[in-house]
């Protein structure tokens, strides 16, 4: 099973709505573009392993050539239930969607489990996510081309950025001008798959909110997704102008419906990449999902080149139990190793979360209340709702801060020289090789610079990791974020809600009357807020990433910069996982732009099979009494 390691990221939402509607799907159609076991050709150009969110956008890509067979290879279903695309899913997710999986119990927060998100449904977070359709800091990204990745810097992702939008105008202009809603259009597509607009209503106290965020110093950007999402700013939905969800299934998978070199096999678990005598990827097997382990499989070729985009957890698990991994690991689960990558499962990085509370004693109204409290207004919404409008059209919300450290904290620096003052390995897992101390070190430079910097909001601290013990190859990984374990995590938060209080400190927001509820203004002291801050701590808020991080291989890197797995050939990874350091803002709109580049990189040629294929000339990784290939 995988090893895991986690950062941190603090991001504030100044606004948050649960609403509910109708919606639409043409379900026979739908099922008629997948295909059942029998249907299976016994070898494809292309295996994309994972229908979710990138692995629908690299299929579609590659499918363009009508001359390249490609198949999809899904654990979930296609959820056609009708609310799934209305924007009450922003905030409602269906376990059928979900791996049931929980993490291990987290010393940093009082050894709470914290729910581990992971999607199982085709379009994968695509599916069920806010809908806050925003993008990092052009820090960021360029973080990322430090790390040797050349081309991955702002500059070579901004097309690809581009390439997967389309930029709608809002349908209300009297909202607009109202509330000075603003947006570049030269940074988003005008034909991309995904589109992206504001909905047609703001409650009204956001007005307020950012007029007291400039009040402490915090400038409202004029377009985030223009590479400066930091400090305060507007954010659109992937919405269409009807309000419903845009996401991979519906903008990248159906309009590719009448290819008939594209296939999609739904309900199969891909159990591991088989690999010919040189190390080339040649096949997968596949598994009916609900079948007992060591049930029987099938084998399915790959031309050309298998392409994993099975997500952040089981990228890395398919990896190690294909031989690809860290050998300590692989040799205590009783696999031969193909290729020695101490980063596989490694690097594991998210944003966890903790919830300040202030009541608001004289708030305006409407407010998100009013949904519940108010009849009268219940039954306007409603009305609204009716032609695509007013509070039922909004998802998560359109408004964020991201505040840099500086602007936070003005001893900033007493933070950074605390992180750089640490032994690199006191707070990572013992498991961690000269190669993963190396890429943390690495990481940790680029990082605390950036926490310097006006230009970047609080992100990933890379100060802390987590392990697992291999059990059964085929079960679900021992999932560990080893959250708040290094006190500089403790530090940032305490920070935040510093500054939090002192933005409902700000003189517009007398009018509101807020009132702390938590932590309470009873909690005064570093060490008070901090460990309100452990106690209320989760480990995630479903940004998980980074577990086969695209850096050198002597960082601990598991792909290069062209996504190609170290040590082998034919194989490559084109998910959130080569994120190499997690940027600070929700990760939708980022996968979106990495399998978008993804895809151009595979699509434009890679070097075809070797001479030596064979059915009978696949590398074995397990010992006889282990596994046999049906």
């Amino acid at each position: 099973m995988p090893i895991f390691s986690r950062r941190l990221l603090i991001a504030t939402v100044l606004l948050a709505l649960t609403s509910f509607s109708l919606a639409y799907f043409d379900r026979d159609e739908l099922h008629r573009r997948q295909i059942n076991v029998g249907s299976l050709k016994p070898a494809y150009d292309y295996i994309v392993v994972g229908g979710g969110q990138s692995g629908l956008v690299i299929a579609n890509r590659l499918s363009e050539d009508s001359s390249k067979s490609v198949l999809i290879v899904e654990y979930g279903t296609i959820d056609d239930t009708p609310s799934q695309v209305e924007p009450s899913s922003a905030t409602s997710y269906a376990p059928r969607n979900l791996f049931n999986v929980t993490s291990v119990p987290q010393p940093g927060i009082g050894n709470k489990r914290s729910t581990v998100y992971a999607a199982a449904v085709v379009g994968g977070g695509s599916t069920i996510n806010g809908m806050l359709f925003d993008r990092g800091a052009a820090e960021d990204y360029d973080n990322w081309e430090k790390l040797n990745n050349t081309g991955w810097g702002w500059a070579g992702l901004l097309p690809y950025f581009k390439k997967s939008t389309r930029f709608n105008t809002p349908i209300d202009p009297a909202i607009v001008a109202e509330y000075n809603q603003t947006w570049d259009t030269s940074v988003y597509g005008t034909d991309g798959p995904i589109q992206v607009t504001y909905p047609p209503w703001v409650w009204p106290g956001s007005k307020i909110q950012f007029q007291a965020w400039n009040e402490v110093g915090v400038p409202t950007q004029f377009e985030g997704a223009a590479g400066k999402s930091y400090n305060a700013f507007w954010v659109p939905s992937n919405v269409d102008p009807n309000g419903r969800r845009s996401y991979a299934r519906n903008q990248y998978f159906d309009p590719a419906k009448s290819r008939t070199n594209l296939e999609l096999l739904t309900n199969y678990r891909v159990n591991e990449v088989l690999f010919s005598s040189t190390k080339r990827a040649e096949a997968v097997t596949i598994q009916a999902r609900g079948t007992a382990n060591g049930a029987s499989t099938m084998t399915v070729r790959a031309n050309q080149e298998i392409v994993l985009c099975a997500g952040w957890m089981h990228t890395p698990h398919i990896l190690q139990r294909s031989g690809v991994g860290p050998r300590a690991l692989l040799q205590q689960a009783g696999i031969a190793v193909v290729s020695d990558l101490p980063g596989v499962g490694a690097n594991m990085q998210d944003h966890p979360s903790s919830f300040i509370q202030f009541t608001y004693t004289r708030d305006v109204v409407p407010n998100q209340g009013s949904l519940q409290s108010n009849a009268t207004f219940q039954q306007w919404a409603q009305q609204q709702w009716l032609q695509r409008k007013g509070p039922l059209s909004m998802t998560t919300g359109n408004s964020l801060a991201t505040l840099p450290l500086p602007v936070m904290n003005p001893n900033y620096q007493t933070i950074i020289d605390r992180a750089k003052a640490q032994t690199p390995a006191t707070y990572l897992p013992n498991t961690y090789t000269a190669e993963n101390i190396a890429g943390f070190i690495a990481q940790r430079d680029i990082l605390l610079a950036s926490y310097a910097s006006p230009n970047n909001g609080i992100f990933e601290v890379p100060f802390s990791g987590g392990a697992s013990t291999p059990t059964d190859r085929y079960a679900e990984p021992a999932v560990d974020f080893n959250t708040n374990i290094n006190p500089v995590d403790t530090d940032l938060f305490v920070s935040v809600v510093k500054f939090y209080r002192q933005w409902m400190a700000a003189p517009s927001m007398a009018q509101l009357g807020p009132v702390e509820g938590s932590p309470g203004a009873s909690v005064t002291s570093d060490a008070a807020i901090g460990a309100w801050a452990t106690q209320g701590m989760g480990s995630s808020t479903a940004h998980t990433c980074c577990t086969a991080a695209m850096m050198p291989q002597g960082l601990g890197g598991v792909v290069s910069p062209e996504l190609l797995v170290y040590g082998v050939t034919g194989l490559s990874v084109g998910d959130i996982s080569v994120i190499p350091m997690i940027p600070a803002t929700h990760t939708c709109a980022t996968v979106y732009a990495i399998a978008e580049k993804s895809g151009f990189e595979f699509a434009a040629g890679r070097s075809g099979g070797d001479d030596d294929y064979g059915d009978d000339d696949y590398l074995s990784i397990f010992d006889d009494d282990h596994f046999d290939y049906d």
